[in-house]
């Protein structure tokens, strides 16, 4: 197997995509019976429009041993479609010594995920079980795209004598752990100008972009603000927006629309700023 990033770089040429769609999995809005029929649609419809599949751990769990056989035949599924699509367990995950050890362990080893989001809250000792394997990734959240991320992460605190905000920190320890290039950051659509700030400070690093969509992220200036210098490390996620956009027997229709409009405006911002796929 390759390393994380090469292989992140080869599934959004091989598509033209920066764009990951969420499989965020609501039973009570989905308009067929069988779960797995509707996200084996909704990857029928976009695989070939987006680099990433990223399901959300917390829908599967909420529905027990169900859901959690529900993740494995989705993963398995999108491995049987594609050889190149990444997928990125939104799974949060953070601990230390041995519990941190067996969740990288059933991340990586057991669902097979190409990488994971992770809380890196207790320091590098929660990040070094994700990031040893060079062949696996994982991205730190590090600017959440929800108002209450500013209660915490926007504090102001002094750090080698400068005023900094805690997102500006965690983002420059990450720079500094990612040895193998296989640490990014997770930064919100919804706050542009701390992209902005991240991108500044990790000019090298994947950004993981959620909030554009159902929370109303700006999509141009998040693509501007969160590729690196020639357009490409950044993954833009949509979740709601796309699986979501009809709720109806045409929803594998409607999510290929709302995945290739997103997708479309991405290219489009990069091509305007030279930075296109050509």
């Amino acid at each position: 197997m390759d390393s994380f990033l090469n292989r992140l770089e080869l599934a959004c040429s091989t598509n033209q995509s920066l764009l990951c769609i969420g499989l965020d999995v609501e039973l009570s809005k989905i308009p067929v019976s069988d779960p797995f029929e509707f996200n084996k649609a909704i990857i029928d419809s976009t695989l070939d429009l987006c680099c990433a599949f990223k399901p959300n751990l917390a829908f599967y769990e909420a529905m027990g041993i169900d859901g959690l056989r529900l993740l494995e035949r989705t993963i398995d599924y999108i491995r049987q479609s594609s050889p190149t699509i990444m997928i990125i367990g939104d799974a949060k995950r953070g601990d230390i010594g041995p519990s941190g050890e067996a969740y990288a362990k059933a991340m990586f080893d057991f669902w097979n995920f190409d990488a994971v989001t992770i809380n890196a809250w207790g320091g590098y000792d929660t990040v070094e079980p994700f990031i040893s394997d060079d062949r696996r990734g994982a991205f730190i959240w590090c600017r959440g795209s929800n108002p209450g991320s500013s209660d915490l992460q926007d504090l102001t605190v002094e750090s080698n004598s400068n005023q900094m905000l805690i997102y500006e920190i965690m983002a420059q320890y990450a720079e500094n752990w990612n040895v193998k290039n296989n640490l990014g950051l997770v930064v919100g659509a919804t706050v542009t100008q701390q992209l902005k700030s991240v991108r500044e400070l990790c000019p090298e690093q994947v950004i993981l972009i959620p909030g554009v969509g159902a929370q109303g992220g700006d999509l141009s200036t998040s693509v501007l603000y969160g590729v690196d210098d020639r357009g490409r490390l950044a993954i833009i996620n949509s979740s709601r927006g796309i699986i979501y956009a009809s709720q109806k027997s045409d929803f594998a229709q409607a999510a290929r629309i709302a995945a290739s409009k997103i997708k479309e405006n991405i290219n489009s911002v990069l091509e305007t700023s030279g930075k296109g796929w050509t």
